[in-house]
């Protein structure tokens, strides 16, 4: 299985006038996010399921790299991608899709999550994080549905995929 994961862009600062799941994307978010679009597009087939964050700059994000990779499913939002999930629930999620042959998924969500889901898929570990940038694309391709453990395929930063426009 193919599993695509993307830390939201840049987005507001949170404080006690602003909630943190209201906190939105800047608009130097959005610019770097449409700017790194078109690499996504080369890079990424359209998943078969696309799962993000309730978060608003997750939503957001998700706009962006859903119109970029040409998804036209409906987008899921999973509490099991809020900031402070247990990766393990984002893991058996990818596992129950693995085991039914889904080919590919696409988590849009926060650090520190997406850094140790990223560790569990690479190393095995659930405490190993890897942690993403904002805006940063990986894709990890695992080699069946008896271990989620997979190989990177690659690491994209926004910054390097809007150079490569």
């Amino acid at each position: 299985m193919h599993i695509y994961l993307l830390r939201h862009g840049i987005a507001e600062d949170g404080g006690p006038m602003l909630a943190d799941h209201a906190r939105a994307l800047t608009e130097e978010g959005w610019k770097r996010l449409r700017k790194a679009a078109s690499a996504w597009r080369r890079l990424v087939p359209p998943p078969d399921l696309v799962v993000v964050s309730p978060l608003r700059r997750a939503r957001e994000t998700a706009e962006v790299f859903v119109e970029a990779v040409g998804f036209r499913g409906e987008v899921r939002v999973e509490e099991a991608l809020l900031p402070h999930g247990a990766s393990s629930v984002a893991l058996s999620l990818l596992e129950a899709e693995s085991l039914s042959q889904t080919g590919a998924v696409a988590m849009i969500g926060h650090e520190p999550h997406l850094g140790y889901l990223l560790g569990a898929l690479l190393t095995g570990h659930p405490r190993q994080s890897v942690p993403l940038k904002k805006g940063m694309l990986v894709a990890v391709e695992t080699e069946s549905a008896a271990s989620m453990v997979g190989s990177l395929r690659f690491a994209i930063g926004q910054k390097v995929a809007g150079d490569l426009t």
